[in-house]
């Protein structure tokens, strides 16, 4: 692949699209130097980004707990599409979909904030550090009922997805091992009063020491460290995110990047960096473009505006809303996306989309003019349209839409060229 395929296809699979003309700025710049830049934006000169949701007021207004909510999912829409780091992004929304906190479990907005800041700013960090602190996270312990366990009575629920799909995976612990986790994470609370401020309090936890994957433990630290030092846990975590940003890497690349994860002592920035090498090492599939990375892409392709609420509706009705995974395993995956109904939400969308798009924007003036290579560049496929998207275009009648352009850039959006990265 030339130079512009390497950085659009990083583009394609971390940074979730660029605004028209930043493919060619990168270009100019090289591969090593993009690369570097997403992995450590800070040292490359990438000034630190506030929250999201800084400034966020919050209500107690049960009238307007609904706008309030809209207001969270929509400030990450909107960052999520004017970011100057990607990457840091995308692996936030990863670790989104990894725990799969779910506002409609923890309903009280100022810890599910607090949790979204917590997976973007430790995200790209120790693994270690970021199990430790979502263990004892308000949100978490409200999602998993942490909050309510006790010495006398511990709830098995965090314990379990703590091993099962937060750190190992399953075949690798016990029943036995459930159950020793969940007693020696006993203790801790969520005051609402005071904000919803997660407390430990002692007289609410079992000190016994449990045996856990063959180490003693008694509290959270030795817990995290009991799981993250397991030998599975660098195989388990190295393989979900290469699949992630990958699709579907062979087992060769998975355990060269597991044992560097691993040496690394679970440095979250040095398998990212060693996800890119692989992608850009051809070690990569193609895979099924979900929506929030599909809808960002478009996005920051077109320029167009969509009001918040049209937004956050378009994820609806694609099936993917942020703050709203589904169940405990997240959002559902390739299978969903490429549904009937997903297919004619995707549509949708991309019609929405081109409607939005400004009438000076590159996108409609290159699908206006019939330009489909300089229309594939902007959405990040330098190679051009595939022969069957190039002939759908070609005979799309040009009455479909008021405005020239608008009906052939909602195609070439809904387009499988678009749908698989």
């Amino acid at each position: 692949m030339t130079k512009r395929d390497d950085i659009a296809f990083l583009a394609r699979r971390v940074a979730w699209g660029l605004a028209p003309g930043q493919l060619d700025k990168l270009e100019t710049v090289g591969t090593s130097a993009y690369i570097d830049a997403l992995i450590d934006p800070d040292g490359a000169g990438i000034a630190a980004e506030p929250s999201p949701w800084a400034g966020f007021e919050y209500t107690h207004d049960q009238e307007l707990r609904q706008e309030q909510a809209l207001e969270t999912l929509d400030r990450w829409t909107t960052h999520l599409v004017k970011t100057d780091r990607p990457y840091e992004n995308a692996m936030a929304w990863f670790w989104h979909d990894h725990f799969a906190v779910s506002f409609q479990v923890v309903k009280y907005l100022p810890i599910l904030i607090d949790h979204l800041d917590l997976i973007r700013d430790q995200g790209f960090g120790d693994f270690r550090e970021l199990i430790r602190s979502v263990t004892t996270d308000s949100a978490m312990l409200v999602f998993l009922d942490g909050a309510t366990s006790t010495g006398q009575a511990p709830n098995e629920n965090y314990g379990r997805e703590l091993l099962e799909l937060y750190t190992i995976g399953i075949g690798n612990y016990t029943e036995d091992d459930v159950a020793a986790a969940s007693v020696a994470l006993t203790g801790w609370v969520v005051r609402r009063q005071l904000l919803g401020e997660a407390q430990f309090v002692p007289d609410r936890h079992d000190s016994t020491p449990q045996l856990l994957l063959g180490e003693m433990v008694s509290d959270v630290d030795s817990v995290v460290d009991a799981a993250c030092s397991h030998s599975a846990c660098a195989g388990f975590i190295a393989a979900k995110v290469a699949r992630f940003f990958l699709g579907n890497p062979s087992d060769s690349v998975v355990g060269r990047i597991t044992d560097r994860f691993s040496a690394s002592g679970l440095d979250m920035a040095v398998l990212a960096r060693d996800v890119l090498d692989a992608g850009l090492a051809g070690e990569s599939t193609l895979q099924i473009v979900a929506p929030v990375p599909w809808l960002v892409g478009a996005l920051k392709a077109t320029t167009a505006q969509i009001e918040p609420r049209i937004r956050i509706g378009l994820l609806r009705l694609m099936g993917q809303v942020p703050g709203s995974p589904p169940n405990v395993g997240g959002f559902p995956g390739a299978s969903t996306w490429l549904a009937s109904s997903a297919t004619a939400a995707r549509f949708s969308a991309a019609n929405v989309v081109a409607r939005a798009t400004p009438d000076d924007a590159a996108a409609i003036r290159l699908a206006a003019d019939g330009e489909w290579d300089g229309l594939a560049d902007l959405f990040l496929r330098p190679q051009g349209f595939s022969e069957a998207t190039l002939a759908a275009l070609r005979d799309l009648p040009t009455n479909v839409s008021t405005r020239r352009g608008e009906g052939a850039l909602a195609l070439s959006l809904a387009s499988p060229d678009l749908l698989v990265a």
